[in-house]
């Protein structure tokens, strides 16, 4: 398979897009309008990674009867892990994507400073073309500072979305900033300590457990946080060890949009995960990995922002790759 990232957009913000990120993973940029365009290239020399302009549920489906009229939804030449939609729109607002048999990776059109948007997404490509996506530094900077929080009772959690409150105050990030992301690496940390554990039927062991219970995080039960600042975007990724990431359920509970009301109600259960959208409507980004009954890492990002208005309307990606 040609070593290239395929663009399928006539947008010339894309296409800029494209350039920086195809730069940063080492690939070819090959840039076309059409999906009819695109497909010829995949059906012959193919590409290691595919940007679809998937604006309108239009474009959407003329790329997948292309697809389907061509190599099939099911060819070895396209899957969700590589295939990337570009839109400008909220994940609540696409329903066609989030059904789509190839939807894993959805890029917002609001690229702010292209370069440094190119860059992190560049990276975040490169490692999702290895053999397992996982680990915090690949996505950062080179020489970025990592550091790792290995987690032996839940009740831990607290003082280390604290530290990292801190840790971002100290970096120059406006305390409304790192009060965000702080909540934010508390929802992840949250879902790998409650969310993730299952029994060997898959069937979720803590669905009825108190979020305020103290658990102990041993064996199988471990949790850890490695967090980053390369000057630019702040990464934290939290650990667990089941791999039980389901992905429908994903999708379902990032793009719904909920009432203050109903989140309280969800929340009181162990089990919801609902706090990850309201990460990614706060301006995160979201990174999801998972190996099947093996291991499960979420990484959060966010850039450093001259002021709140420029934070909350920050470039914005949600990201996954699921092996099994």
């Amino acid at each position: 398979m040609s070593k290239t990232l395929l663009l399928i957009s006539s947008k010339h913000e894309d296409w800029t897009f494209a350039q920086e990120v195809s730069m940063h993973a080492g690939l070819t940029l090959q840039t076309v309008n059409t999906a009819a365009e695109g497909i010829e290239i995949l059906s012959g020399e193919g590409a290691s990674a595919v940007m679809v302009d998937a604006s309108t549920d239009e474009q959407y489906h003329q790329f997948e009867n292309a697809i389907q009229d061509s190599i099939g939804l099911f060819s070895e030449k396209i899957n969700a892990n590589t295939t990337h939609f570009i839109t400008s729109e909220e994940l609540e607002r696409v329903p066609y994507l989030i059904q789509s048999p190839l939807f894993g990776n959805y890029i917002i059109r609001n690229y702010g400073d292209i370069k440094d948007a190119g860059a992190l997404y560049g990276r975040i490509l490169y490692a999702s073309l290895t053999e397992k996506a996982f680990g915090l530094k690949s996505f950062l900077k080179e020489d970025t500072k990592i550091q790792t929080v290995k987690f032996r009772l839940s009740t831990q959690k607290q003082d280390a979305v604290e530290a990292v409150k801190n840790f971002l105050i100290a970096a120059k990030f406006q305390t409304r900033m790192a009060t965000i992301i702080a909540t934010a690496v508390d929802e992840i940390l949250m879902n790998a300590m409650y969310d993730a554990p299952v029994d060997d039927l898959g069937k979720p062991t803590l669905s009825t457990t108190p979020r305020s219970a103290k658990i102990e995080l041993q064996g199988k039960h471990q949790t850890e946080m490695t967090i980053g600042f390369d000057g630019k975007f702040v990464g934290i990724s939290a650990t667990d060890l089941f791999g039980s990431l389901d992905k429908a359920k994903l999708l379902s509970f990032v793009a719904k949009i909920y009432t203050d009301e109903e989140y309280k109600v969800k929340m009181a259960t162990a089990g919801a995960g609902l706090g990850l959208a309201t990460v990614f409507r706060s301006g995160g980004s979201l990174f999801f990995v998972s190996e099947s009954r093996v291991k499960t890492e979420v990484t959060v990002f966010f850039m450093k922002t001259a002021n709140f208005r420029d934070f909350k309307d920050q470039f914005r990606f949600l990201t996954t790759q699921f092996y099994f």
